[in-house]
């Protein structure tokens, strides 16, 4: 089989250096054998650098919560290996490579360290458009997740990517493990840069280590959410009566059908209604904690403090309409029905924050993220910024 990859590689050798060609057949072969080494063509690279300007988070507008007293002023710096930054090598650039041969070295590396990292950032790497990010990862070989139920505004655009947030661009989105208030969830969330922020225009992508930020909550904090566990309600309007312009049913389960959202609900164990406006009322009771898929580790994964009204009423698509709080968005209580304190809910958003890091992104990076371990967050920002993204499973 090893000949017989090498001598179909020889067709594509006549326009490459004896060096290319010699390159390229060592990769076909390492590929082949099953002994290709990924770190030969991805290598470290050093830590990023600290943020060009320091970025307000106190008091910024429409971050929800941030007027808090508990509230930190600042964004954190990147940390050494967080995330963790690899550049193609000399090798890799030498051996004209095409992307279903990166999809096999990418995949190898992240099989091996994304669960240690949590954060994986591949910078200069050969990627020119969305186009190139859907063929790559579309030959990683992991599994699609649907964003069904999905609560964020977002559109498809080709096979496996969305934007990564169609939200207004003075929004600034919470940190969060993506669709952490639905029983099917993502293992992974890969963002692609196409078009990069201004270095003193915002729209950081922040992230957050799911530990630290659990290493920094109270016990019993912990242990009672861990006890009774979160309800979720979700409220949306139908396309016809919605008062605003957020999201809708249709929306949502990208459907005009009923009886098509009544099955996935039924299917999925939410309890649910509709009013006589064809309004949309659904809860489901989930774990604060689930098993990671590769590790089998139990770990803190929730959205316990961002499913609730502040999400809503400190959102411009909402500053004008004074909605009772049942017809808010999100809602979340303890898991047998419990209101959960306000004040617990800030500090809960304040100490996340606290351990939260910010980068600058470069066109073409591409950011891995083990949806378990990491949250992300998007900051407001001005003038043009372009990222797309995919959903995943192990």
């Amino acid at each position: 089989m090893a000949l017989k990859l090498i001598g179909n590689a020889y067709s594509r050798l006549a326009s490459q250096t004896k060096a290319q060609q010699l390159q390229r057949l060592a990769f076909c072969w390492y590929h082949n054998a099953g002994s290709m080494n990924s770190s030969k063509y991805l290598e470290g690279h050093s830590p990023l650098p600290d943020l060009t300007v320091p970025v307000k988070l106190a008091g910024r507008k429409y971050l929800p919560g941030s007027w808090y007293h508990e509230f930190p002023q600042h964004l954190n710096n990147p940390q050494p290996d967080f995330p963790h930054v690899v550049r193609p090598s000399d090798i890799a650039k030498q051996a004209n490579l095409s992307l279903a041969d990166w999809a096999v070295i990418v995949r190898q590396y992240l099989d091996e360290h994304l669960t240690k990292y949590g954060a994986v950032l591949l910078r200069s790497f050969p990627i020119q458009n969305e186009k190139h990010f859907s063929e790559l990862i579309n030959q990683l070989r992991y599994n699609p997740q649907s964003y069904k139920g999905g609560l964020g505004y977002r559109k498809m655009q080709l096979k496996n990517v969305m934007t990564a947030s169609d939200e207004p661009k003075e929004y600034n989105i919470e940190l969060h493990n993506e669709m952490a208030y639905l029983p099917n969830w993502a293992d992974l969330i890969i963002f692609y840069c196409k078009i990069a922020p201004g270095l003193d225009c915002g729209g950081h992508t922040c992230i957050a280590r799911v530990s630290d930020y659990v290493d920094k909550l109270d016990d019993e904090i912990v242990e009672s959410f861990m006890k009774r566990g979160v309800r979720y309600q979700c409220h949306l309007f139908n396309e016809n009566s919605i008062p605003n312009k957020y999201l809708t049913w249709q929306q949502s389960f990208n459907t005009t059908d009923k009886a098509d959202v009544e099955k996935y609900c039924t299917n999925s164990g939410y309890h649910y209604k509709w009013d006589q406006h064809d309004n949309f009322t659904y809860s489901i009771n989930l774990p604060a904690a689930v098993k990671h898929t590769k590790t089998n580790e139990l770990k803190w994964f929730n959205q316990i403090y961002q499913h609730t009204p502040i999400y809503t009423i400190e959102h411009p698509s909402f500053e004008n309409h004074d909605l009772p709080l049942d017809k808010h968005l999100c809602q979340s209580y303890y898991g047998d029905g419990g209101e959960i304190d306000e004040e617990l809910l800030l500090h809960m958003r304040s100490v996340n924050w606290k351990v939260a890091v910010g980068f600058e992104w470069q066109e073409g990076d591409i950011l891995f993220l083990d949806n378990i371990l990491v949250q992300h967050s998007r900051l407001s920002y001005e003038g043009p910024r372009k990222i797309f993204a995919s959903l995943m499973n192990y």
